[in-house]
């Protein structure tokens, strides 16, 4: 187990876990980020949105054994998703590093977070955050995939133009608490109302410039039970939602980036220009 942070205290990982009815897998949840072994301190921001089965019990009995580790907050209302709980209850997190892990999510290895933030302490310049591949466990069709990037390390302009060839559960990220100063861990553009999903997210985490690092381990479960958010989502809706998701996207992007975008359509008719125009890392 990580070591435990001292009262008053700011951890080094904040672990932000939004439940709704997930009485059948917030334990497994829970225990996942317990048996993180680490010489790193770790807190679980645990927000329950107002669910109506068992969760708010577990929550309490998981509370109740780790007082130090473990602290919940209780929507008076359902808040509708994730997000919404976040800024609703505006968690304190405090620490140098931030994640994301669902009630029905959970991660594999006990090692984890220590290789993530091992890397990141050692690289803390240009890296932002730090993935891990993850196993896709779809519990409607019992099939199981593995969710992993086709580079290890990319940046925002490389996400722009691969699109989904980069992309990384939210259960397998760590980030670098890089909005600390701003009030929140979460990106300012990220808190509007139009925002949503977490591949807009890493949009907006890398916005500043720093580059996402992957190691190709599995060590974290993305189940799809249904119904998520996302899983409960027919796939004529889950296409919609894509589409409004890329002008998003692009709305929010810095001035800098739909500069270097209409570049590269230059850039890629002549070497000259490719020497004084930045291009993506992994083309």
């Amino acid at each position: 187990m990580s070591n435990d942070p001292k009262p008053g205290e700011a951890e080094d990982i904040s672990i932000v876990m939004a439940v709704y009815n997930h009485e059948a897998t917030v334990a497994e949840a829970l225990e996942s980020a317990l048996m993180q072994e680490m010489p790193y301190s770790s807190r679980i921001y645990c927000l329950d949105d107002a669910s109506t089965d068992n969760s708010a019990a577990i929550l309490a009995d998981y509370s109740a054994r780790y007082p130090d580790k473990i602290r919940v907050f209780t929507s008076p209302v359902n808040q509708g998703y994730g997000k919404k709980s976040i800024l609703y209850h505006r968690p304190p997190v405090n620490g140098r590093y931030w994640c994301l892990l669902a009630g029905d999510d959970y991660w594999t290895s006990q090692h984890k977070l220590a290789r993530q933030v091992a890397f990141l302490d050692k690289n803390p310049g240009d890296f932002v955050g730090c993935s891990c591949n993850t196993l896709l466990k779809d519990e409607v069709t019992g099939q199981q995939s593995v969710i992993s990037p086709d580079h290890d390390t990319w940046n925002l302009l490389d996400l722009l133009l691969a699109r989904h060839s980069l992309y990384v559960h939210t259960s397998s990220l760590v980030w670098r608490n890089i909005y600390h100063d701003r009030g929140s861990f979460l990106p300012p553009e990220f808190k509007k109302d139009y925002a949503l999903g977490d591949f807009l997210l890493m949009h907006m985490m890398l916005s500043k410039g720093g580059k996402i690092k992957n190691l190709p381990s599995v060590m974290s479960c993305y189940r799809v039970t249904g119904r998520g958010i996302w899983s409960s989502k027919s796939a004529q809706e889950q296409a919609t939602y894509r589409s409004r998701n890329r002008k998003v996207i692009y709305k929010s992007l810095p001035l800098k980036y739909k500069v270097l975008l209409f570049l590269q359509k230059i850039r890629r008719r002549s070497g000259f220009v490719k020497r004084i125009i930045p291009g993506p890392m992994v083309e």
